[in-house]
């Protein structure tokens, strides 16, 4: 099927033939990646190395229309795949994953009224691309999604660990053992929604204080007019130099979040938080040391073992990145006496049965599979 190659391997001493390396082929297999979020659209092709042969960005509008924002999606794909620069992905290409705020239904691949996202109630995500692009599709949360995106760029230094996104919202994917930890709907992790304030400010999903509705950058700018023009999240960290009241803005925000980080590690015992999003660079010289400080000095199991907090390399890309592995991942062959994935093993194998290292898309299970669907086998999640 074209989705392994062999591979050099050292001589090594004594007697008998040269091993041969076993690995994935690069170019054996695409996938398109999509991040939708509050404010922008990513996207990304990628190889089964993880390689970004293709990027895309632009704004998304306020109140723009759902079915504007998925043309534009169909249209980037169809673009890619007539291009003769990438004509090397027509027939490889395993299908496209988009990555939207949560909460997601999986079942039928649409969003399920994401908090300040409006229009996208309910919107068939899935069968509507699948329509216009005829490739599979899938819809995942997209802290999730951006979780994998770190995880398969970024090597993490443990096989567990906490993503939070900030931005616009704030939301959370849990990685365990390498592989995305979904509870039993795909929802998990939502940090946005810990609450830091219970008499705080009501927050789109119906509750009050929580963490999105206090301390996102939504939240800090508009608490931040209060001193001045500040047209976004920037302009209000690069105030901060010279605005004390709207540094302290900045700090209670970093304190809130810390908390919800100390509580989310307390019930998960990760090793190691990393936090994202393409807005959280202009903000990073504030929170960090708080975040540092709060998280090293208050989670129970610092007496045990440390808690590592790191800022990931990648952006707002990462959903889309995520989102292009879950893609890989599911369309891979399936092993028929097991029912498992071909490459869920994550090294190449020598022709000797030795293990060699190499990076695997990596995936996403939920804890239990969701009830069947009208969209079973026609790129609903299965």
């Amino acid at each position: 099927m074209g989705l392994i190659e062999e591979c050099p391997m050292a001589r090594r001493e004594g007697p008998g033939a040269p091993a041969t390396g076993i690995q994935l082929r690069p170019d054996g297999a695409f996938a398109f990646g999509f991040g939708l979020e509050r404010d922008s659209l990513s996207g990304a092709l990628v190889d089964l190395s993880g390689k970004s042969l293709w990027q895309y960005k632009r704004p998304v509008e306020p109140g723009e229309r759902p079915a504007d924002t998925l043309d534009s999606i169909a249209a980037a794909v169809r673009s890619v795949l007539r291009s003769p620069r990438l004509r090397q992905v027509r027939g490889r290409t395993r299908g496209l994953g988009v990555a939207a705020p949560g909460p997601i239904n999986l079942a039928d691949g649409t969003i399920v009224g994401p908090p300040e996202f409006p229009g996208w109630e309910k919107v068939p995500v899935v069968s509507w691309l699948e329509a216009a692009t005829s490739l599979p599709v899938l819809v995942d949360n997209a802290a999730t999604a951006a979780a994998l995106g770190v995880e398969w760029q970024m090597l993490p230094a443990h096989g567990s660990f906490l993503y939070c996104y900030w931005g616009l919202g704030i939301g959370g994917g849990l990685v365990i053992g390498g592989e995305a930890y979904r509870g039993s709907t795909g929802n998990v992790a939502e940090l946005g929604h810990v609450v830091v304030n219970e008499n705080g400010r009501p927050c789109a999903c119906g509750g009050r204080g929580c963490l999105e509705a206090e301390s996102s950058a939504a939240a800090v700018l508009r608490d931040a007019r209060q001193h001045g023009q500040f047209p976004n999240i920037e302009a209000v960290a690069n105030a901060a130099a010279s605005i004390p009241a709207v540094r302290q803005l900045l700090e209670k925000a970093a304190h809130q979040m810390a908390a919800a980080l100390v509580s989310a590690v307390n019930l998960t015992d990760v090793p190691e938080v990393i936090v994202g999003g393409a807005h959280f660079a202009a903000v990073e010289e504030i929170f960090l040391p708080i975040l540092r400080s709060v998280i090293e000095g208050q989670v129970l199991r610092r007496r045990v073992a440390p808690v590592t907090l790191r800022t990931a390399p990648v952006g707002e890309e990462a959903n889309a990145l995520g989102v292009a592995a879950l893609v890989l991942h599911e369309q891979l062959p399936h092993n028929s006496s097991t029912g498992t994935h071909a490459a869920r093993d994550p090294r190449s194998v020598h022709a000797d049965g030795q293990a060699r290292e190499g990076r695997r898309p990596p995936s996403a299970k939920p804890l239990q599979d969701p009830p069947p669907n009208e969209f079973a086998g026609t790129g609903g999640r299965r």
